[in-house]
């Protein structure tokens, strides 16, 4: 890892979206089906939020039996984004600032990658392994 990573260098892609007027559960589906724990959320005026599987859980369990929850009610709008040039230390910052573990990556006002915390430390600990692949320990290497 360089002090010139960019966020887009570590997010996934592509982005998994959904409609804010899908259902929790049917948006848990689709994180299982597609393997990811965050998702994008579109509106039909461009708005971005973004919502975490640990959300949606909350707002079943919050709901669950009275009514049905829609994926727009539990993300805040707009999501904590970062540019797709922004270095990731400016991305730590906003998922800091954000009190998240995700962020929205975006070029040119559309959604083109999420980074998220777990992003971040597998790229830290590959920057710190020793070149046989041994992660090095405070104290060791040069």
């Amino acid at each position: 890892m360089t002090d010139r990573t960019s966020s887009l260098d570590l997010a996934s892609t592509p982005v998994v979206a959904v409609r804010p007027e899908l259902d929790a559960m049917g948006a848990l589906y689709e994180m299982y089906a597609r393997d990811v724990h965050h998702l994008a959320v579109v509106a039909d005026d461009g708005s971005v939020g973004l919502v975490s599987a640990s959300d949606l859980l909350q707002g079943i369990a919050a709901w669950y039996p009275k009514t049905e929850v829609t994926v727009g009610s539990l993300c805040a709008v707009p999501g904590p984004v970062v540019e797709a040039s922004d270095g990731i230390d400016v991305a730590a910052r906003r998922m800091i600032d954000a009190r998240t573990d995700a962020v929205l990556v975006m070029r040119s006002g559309c959604v083109c990658g999420v980074l998220t915390a777990v992003d971040l430390v597998r790229s830290i600990a590959r920057s710190s392994a020793a070149p046989d692949g041994r992660v090095e320990r405070e104290g060791e290497g040069s």
